[in-house]
């Protein structure tokens, strides 16, 4: 193409804008950097008052309908630049999470990315020697005994310096014999992967027959190449991660390549080990926990093509997997799929887009599939694959509910019932292990007066501080913000001494264990003592070696992971979420208790489980126990079906949040006339049903008070546009901001 004929113009979205003023401008591409801009670039702008910024470029053409044009300024590094789907990706997330195009991008690019904004040189590097020719020996005879020593490594092959220094070979020796041109030398970029080098022993990957069959069945779907969506629904340890694999193997020798999701981190050190074995260094890992020079390589080893398998949490759905053909998502009926961050994304959106647009296969895998997933299966949506025997051939554990009520009625209010506790003596005289799940960490819920009834409260947030104890402190932490005090000497409203803790969470539950059984050996699990890098792999390793009796911990240690000598799981309240003011408590309870149920038994020997309760009597307690999902599904559907609940409709949440609560109250009340207005007028056809305007249930978070409207509502190009329509007049609502959240986790 000649110099004149060359697109001139970059169409650009300012990355830093806000939603209100996400648009797009035009900007001269210099002659100079006519072959590195493209669509999909990252580009260095003058915007406003000639403030720098980083801009998307959206688009590349001839001319404008401008006049004077100011340049692009610069092109970041063309690896982080967004592919033609990921660049879809990019405007599909603005559209149907109402995120601005910046906040898109941060989604899809690694963490960290703009601070490498034309700097690839930083990218680390490791020097890597080989002989250049083999030397004559009259010349071998003058070098020193270490570089004799060296060419007598390098002879094995090319070595990098690290191990060359390890074997006693310094670099000066290296120098001294790259200068004579006895020895080449070359750099080579440096992956940091924590994962790399991981020796995990392969398992047995063979399948029964009704593995073979729902394996046949994917395999079958993913061999299309066109976009298809499956359910694998089995009953826990069934064998559904085997299949998986299987199907894995088969999109990996057709050439495409591999997306897979786990709910937690805490699945990821487990599942990582599993699928390394099978797949070495195609593997890349992505999730929070990584550094940002971590996820950043991880991302550059997927877009090369040189990792084809990619395993994480909820953000790896945006890695820029080559020629995608199976996205997995685990556990897929998991709150923790959904962001609640903007872009408000979730992640099975997501991997329906990409599915969409790539030919590829969306597998979701479940022992307890969300309503919706399920009910999509059963009308045909999702094609519904079943597996409904362990593979193991082991029985489902025995489940006995033990009624707190009586516990209570003979004088014992601690959180271990009679029942559980004769179960877990059972099991240390054994040598068996035992899980037990808390739903909440700390020591106490919150400390009150016994005089007053005051509950001392977070002076950030409308919650009560929950009560830690550790050898050396005392201390009272609020979950929401991070706040933390020492433990008042008296009643901050009135005065008294008589301070008393209720409640508990996972370390009096531990204290209690400690002081029952001062022989047994006990971990913990929960976001207090998972705050290094690794710990979580750290704490599982060490209870699936043996190395505890007992391994007590909030919903982590619920899901997912396969230790064969666990025989006792015990739920310490059974009924903590069955009662809370959420649409899904019935649901979400049902499938905990499945989950912790099912990590019982999955070895030679036989599981129980027991299951503490208030609500012995209660449906979903007696249809956990029973493990009865189809049974389940029938009674939640047709209740959600009467209520014109999801999957019959979606809901739409509203939220005004600011640290000036006369101005949030003031804004939602504007934003809620004017929604009235606009749905009686130009929307009338939409089928919109409001609630509120309602505080959030929890009022004020880190000193920001939220107040939000609730729609029921059906998805629809119309109803985005009203939606955007909202968030553009009120983007200038003084300290006040308003956002929307489509089908949130919770409302």
């Amino acid at each position: 193409m000649s110099p004149s004929a060359r697109p001139r113009v970059a169409r650009v979205r300012i990355i830093e804008l806000p939603y209100s003023a996400d648009r797009e401008y035009d900007y001269e591409i210099p002659e100079t950097l006519c072959d590195a801009v493209h669509k999909g670039s990252l580009v260095s702008v003058n915007f406003g008052a000639s403030q720098r910024r980083i801009a998307l470029v959206v688009d590349v053409v001839q001319s404008s309908e401008y006049d004077k044009l100011k340049p692009v300024l610069a092109v970041a590094d063309d690896r982080f630049s967004l592919d033609e789907e990921l660049l879809g990706l990019c405007m599909f997330l603005r559209e149907r999470t109402f995120a601005s195009t910046g906040e898109a991008v941060g989604a899809i690019l690694p963490p960290g990315v703009s601070k490498l904004f034309g700097s690839v040189r930083r990218d680390p590097v490791e020097r890597r020697y080989s002989l250049a020719a083999k030397p004559d020996d009259d010349i071998i005879r003058r070098l020193s005994k270490p570089a004799r020593h060296a060419l007598e490594l390098l002879e094995r092959g090319e070595l990098d310096e690290k191990t060359l220094n390890d074997d006693g070979v310094s670099r000066a020796v290296l120098k001294g014999l790259a200068d004579k041109g006895i020895i080449s030398v070359r750099s080579v970029e440096v992956y940091r992967n924590p994962y790399a080098g991981r020796l995990v022993e392969r398992s047995d990957d063979s399948l029964n027959d009704e593995q073979r069959q729902a394996s046949d069945t994917l395999c079958a779907l993913a061999d299309t190449h066109e976009a298809r969506a499956a359910l694998l629904y089995g009953v826990t340890g069934s064998g559904k991660t085997r299949v998986i694999k299987s199907v894995i193997d088969r999109v990996l020798a057709s050439g495409r390549g591999v997306i897979l999701l786990v709910p937690e981190i805490s699945l990821t050190g487990q599942t990582v080990d599993y699928f390394c074995g099978c797949y070495g260094d195609r593997l890349a890992v992505i999730h929070s926990s990584l550094s940002e020079g971590e996820r950043i390589d991880a991302w550059k080893r997927i877009r090369s093509g040189q990792a084809d398998v990619v395993i994480g949490t909820r953000s790896a759905i945006f890695a820029p997997v080559k020629r995608l053909g199976l996205i997995v998502i685990d556990e897929e009926q998991e709150h923790t799929y959904k962001s609640d961050m903007t872009p408000k994304y979730h992640a099975r959106d997501v991997a329906r887009y990409r599915a969409a647009k790539s030919g590829a296969l969306m597998l979701l895998s479940s022992a307890t599939p969300s309503l919706e997933s399920f009910w999509r299966a059963k009308m045909g949506s999702y094609t519904l694959v079943t597996l409904r025997e362990r593979g193991s051939g082991a029985p489902l554990p025995e489940v006995l509910i033990a009624d707190l009520r009586l516990d209570t009625s003979r004088g014992n209010i601690t959180p271990l019932g009679g029942l559980l506790r004769g179960e877990i003596e059972k099991n240390l005289a054994s040598n068996e292990q035992t899980i037990l799940f808390v739903s909440r960490r700390g020591y106490n819920n919150f400390v009150s007066c016994r005089m007053c009834g005051e509950v001392i409260t977070c002076p950030h947030c409308t919650v009560s501080l929950t009560y830690h104890r550790d050898a050396d402190n005392e201390l009272l932490k609020c979950h929401y913000c991070g706040y933390t005090q020492t433990v008042p000497d008296k009643c901050p409203k009135c005065g008294s001494p008589h301070l008393g803790r209720k409640g508990f969470g996972t370390q009096l539950v531990a204290e209690e264990l400690h002081e029952l059984y001062p022989d047994a050996r006990i971990t913990r699990m929960d976001a207090d003592s998972t705050t290094t890098k690794f710990s979580h792999e750290q704490i599982l390793a060490s209870f699936r070696a043996h190395e505890a009796d007992i391994l007590i911990g909030t919903q982590m240690v619920t899901k997912g992971h396969n230790f064969p000598d666990v025989t006792l799981v015990g739920v310490i309240s059974a009924d903590a979420a069955l009662y809370l003011d959420d649409f899904r408590a019935t649901e979400r309870t049902f499938a905990l208790l499945c989950q912790v149920i099912g990590r019982a038994g999955r070895g030679r020997r036989p599981g129980r489980a027991v299951l503490q309760t208030y609500s012995p009597e209660n449906d979903t307690i007696l249809k956990s126990a029973a493990q009865d999902y189809d049974g389940f599904y029938d009674g939640a559907i047709k209740l959600r079906q009467q209520l014109l609940f999801p999957p019959f409709c979606d809901f739409l949440l509203l939220g005004v949040n600011g640290e000036d609560e006369p101005e949030v109250l003031a804004t939602i009340l504007k934003v809620d006339a004017r929604l009235r207005e606009l749905i009686r007028s130009e929307y009338a056809d939409l089928p919109i049903y409001l609630f509120g305007p309602l505080e959030a249930p929890v009022y004020k978070v880190n000193n920001v008070y939220r107040m939000r409207i609730i729609m029921k509502c059906q998805q629809s190009r119309r109803l985005r546009e009203l939606i955007s329509r909202l968030l553009s007049e009120f983007a200038k609502c003084g300290k006040a901001h308003l956002t929307a959240d489509v089908n949130p986790s919770s409302l």
